[in-house]
């Protein structure tokens, strides 16, 4: 498990909220935001060259540090709105944590190893993309590690078997959640039986004996 990176987005408070002044932001390359604070609410504006760079690092895990006018506040992605033939945000909403309570965060898992499976001509399944925990937002990860090594013929690997530390991290997902299985392989049809052998030829009658001769 890795630490999730740090990033600083800076932003400015936005002053007019109609529809015609967020599409002039849009068209000086900002876009309109909205962070839901713990006190109150804040109308930003973000610059969306800036924010598209940082974004493919994403997750909906990672805390960024929001400076609005100078002030920092510790935010996660909420929900967004993009463009995507013009590549371009339309809008976005941050919703500020409480780094001194415990949070339901989502967290992607990288399943790792070769299962011994696969050499018995099995086929690993993927299932759970992503596992949500309560935790502090310090101890936040980029991902989760399944390593499937040991995994066999129709064995699968569960939440409950991912090494967390109980005392970090507690589960919301439940732990009987398949994360991935190893499939045995499809069997080939049973072969066709053989086609029954064509019944004998009836023997032709035997011509009657003509009635002899009076």
């Amino acid at each position: 498990m890795q630490k999730a990176e740090n990033f600083v987005l800076e932003a400015k408070k936005r002053e007019l909220l109609k529809k015609e002044a967020s599409k002039r932001y849009r068209k000086e390359g900002l876009i309109p935001a909205v962070m839901y604070g713990h006190k109150e609410n804040a109308n930003i504006l973000i610059d969306n060259r800036v924010f598209s760079k940082m974004y493919s690092k994403l997750t909906r895990a990672t805390i960024i540090d929001l400076k609005i006018d100078g002030t920092e506040h510790k935010v996660l992605i909420k929900d967004y709105e993009k463009n995507h033939l013009k590549d371009q945000f339309i809008h976005i909403d941050f919703f500020e944590i409480d780094t001194t309570k415990p949070m339901h965060v989502t967290i992607p898992v990288e399943v790792i190893g070769s299962p011994v499976g696969l050499r018995n001509g099995g086929l690993l399944e993927k299932h759970l993309p992503a596992v949500e925990v309560s935790c502090l937002a310090k101890d936040i990860v980029t991902h989760f590690e399944a390593n499937v090594d040991a995994l066999d013929l129709g064995q699968s690997f569960h939440v409950r078997d991912l090494k967390l530390d109980p005392k970090v991290f507690k589960l919301v997902t439940s732990e009987d959640d398949v994360i991935a299985r190893v499939s045995e392989p499809v069997k080939a049809e049973a072969e066709e039986a053989p086609a029954a052998p064509a019944a004998e030829a009836a023997p032709a009658a035997e011509a009657a004996p003509a009635d002899d001769a009076k």
